[in-house]
């Protein structure tokens, strides 16, 4: 969600004013460019809805008042609960973009909260079209969606060789690289990843599995991988040299249980890098299986290891997959399509 969000900032910067209300790590992330003329207002989200949201919320709505902000744009759930309610106290517009499939857990509180800033929203962006359909069937107005996908900037990928990415990671040139970038939690499906070390190990003893991410799952991973596959997983920790990362990788293995879109998808596949991802929405409906990478049943460790497989013992397969790839990114996916696109639903409600 940061990447797109520094990405939209950053293309609109200088088309509209705006302010930023994020987190102080978040605004060190923007281009010095877009810092220069993007205002910043510090505010924590945090993991919680409680009593500070309320009092965040008013803050926040008085500063756009102030200010004069025609529209508040909130981005996933938590912060949608800030800014229907900012946006309502400043009399401005209520854009939301829903990035991630519906909450894992709580369903309850989730469903409620949904309710409550889908109806208070005046438009409601999805960042794939099985995220506007689950959003519709959910109840929510469908003159309200609009389908926005996420966004790469393709120059910004594949600029390396494997052989000078691996060289300035210390990766071992022989090493049958499967990267797996996600945040170590249970619905990003990174333990069947970890179960499936031993099959794909078995068949390739060169096979080496590198996770790049943090989260609260991490030492329960880290515990799991040290039992099933000792010395086969490496753990990177939270990166920002992802681009180098794809460079390295043969392959690229999304296991998620669940996906609004996946970002790392587009990323992968705009390195031209075969990509093994789970057959759920938002990430079958960009990657083509049999055309731009294969498929796999979410939780299925046999079939993930499957496909690594084929696509680590068929080379000239796994090529052709990476560069059909790169190409459907080209045409539908750059990040100019996201930012036009954004651009067309705030003068769409104002």
């Amino acid at each position: 969600m940061q990447k797109h969000m520094a990405a939209l900032v950053s293309g609109l910067a200088g088309r509209f004013e705006q302010y930023l209300a994020a987190s102080e790590s978040f605004w060190r992330s923007l281009p010095a460019g877009a810092r220069e003329i993007v205002g910043f207002l510090p505010v924590d989200i945090g993991d919680r809805i409680g009593p500070r949201t309320i009092a965040q919320a008013v803050g926040l709505g008085q500063t756009a008042r102030r200010i004069g902000a025609d529209v508040v744009h909130s981005h996933g759930y938590k912060a949608a609960v800030r800014g229907v309610f900012a946006a309502r106290i400043a009399s401005a517009k209520s854009v939301i973009t829903i990035h991630n499939a519906f909450p894992y857990g709580a369903l309850r509180a989730a469903a409620y909260t949904l309710r409550l800033i889908t109806r208070l929203s005046d438009r409601i962006i999805a960042v794939s079209p099985s995220m506007a359909e689950s959003l519709a069937a959910r109840g929510v107005e469908e003159k309200k969606i609009r389908v926005v996908p996420n966004g790469v900037n393709v120059n910004d990928y594949g600029r390396k060789s494997m052989e000078s990415a691996r060289a300035g990671l210390d990766i071992d040139p022989a090493a049958r690289m499967i990267l797996c970038a996600a945040r170590l939690t249970r619905i990003k499906g990174v333990e069947c990843l970890i179960n499936s070390a031993g099959i794909i190990a078995a068949r390739e003893p060169q096979a080496r599995i590198f996770i790049a991410g943090d989260g609260p799952d991490r030492i329960r991973l880290e515990e799991l991988a040290q039992r099933m596959a000792p010395g086969i997983v490496t753990f990177l920790g939270h990166r920002s040299d992802v681009p180098d990362l794809l460079a390295a990788a043969n392959v690229v293995a999304i296991p998620s249980l669940a996906e609004g879109q996946g970002l790392i998808l587009l990323e992968a596949m705009a390195s031209a890098k075969p990509v093994v991802a789970s057959r759920v929405a938002g990430l079958a409906d960009v990657l083509r299986d049999g055309e731009t990478g294969m498929l796999a049943p979410p939780g299925d460790t046999k079939a993930l290891a499957e496909a690594v497989m084929k696509l680590l013992h068929e080379p000239d397969l796994a090529a052709a997959y990476g560069h059909r790839a790169r190409r459907l990114i080209e045409r539908e996916f750059a990040v100019e399509q996201m930012i036009a696109r954004t651009e067309e639903v705030y003068l769409c409600v104002c």
